[in-house]
């Protein structure tokens, strides 16, 4: 029986400075959030992984069947069936201003429960930039009519992007 540990960090430090005539004054800070799951199918639990490199043609969309996701270790190909979304992790890898990939809402059988139920929402992620959801405690529910996660590419542009999508299995 497999088992998985699994963590969620994000941050951003910053320090802003201004010049005077005599000093410089400063603010330097962070936001940070870096918090684990156990293995299991509760609040705070995942119990499976998906990662993967993918890239999408210019003008065209990449739709992730959350219920039958595909990944190979160790030499074989397993499938991934989510119950539970518990974290999407999102990199535009591409560092061409104007390459930008949407998450989309609008697909049939679209997951939209991280879009608040909306079926025509867009959350952008701009070339060389990160988007991290995550819930957690209740995670996101995946079933038979909310299950795709579409990745759109509106730019001129091929774009490779690398994806990790936490959850509970089914």
């Amino acid at each position: 029986m497999s088992t998985l540990a699994s963590e969620i960090k994000a941050s951003i430090n910053w320090l802003f400075q201004e010049p005077l005539a005599l000093t410089t004054v400063g603010d330097a800070s962070q936001l940070s959030y870096d918090d684990q799951l156990a293995n299991g199918s509760a609040a705070d639990q995942a119990d499976t992984i998906w990662s993967d490199q993918r890239t999408v043609a210019a003008g065209t969309n990449d739709d992730l069947d959350l219920t039958n996701l595909t990944h190979s270790l160790f030499g074989s190909t397993l499938s991934i069936n989510l119950a539970s979304v518990k974290a999407i992790f999102l990199v535009n890898t591409s560092t061409t201003s104007g390459d930008t990939l949407q998450l989309d809402s609008s697909v049939a059988d679209a997951c939209t429960a991280p879009f608040s139920g909306s079926a025509a929402s867009l959350l952008q992620i701009g070339a060389d930039s990160a988007l991290l959801l995550s819930s957690k405690k209740d995670g996101w529910a995946v079933d038979s009519t909310h299950k795709i996660l579409r990745v759109s590419n509106t730019s001129p542009d091929s774009i490779t992007y690398s994806i990790v999508v936490l959850g509970i299995s089914s």
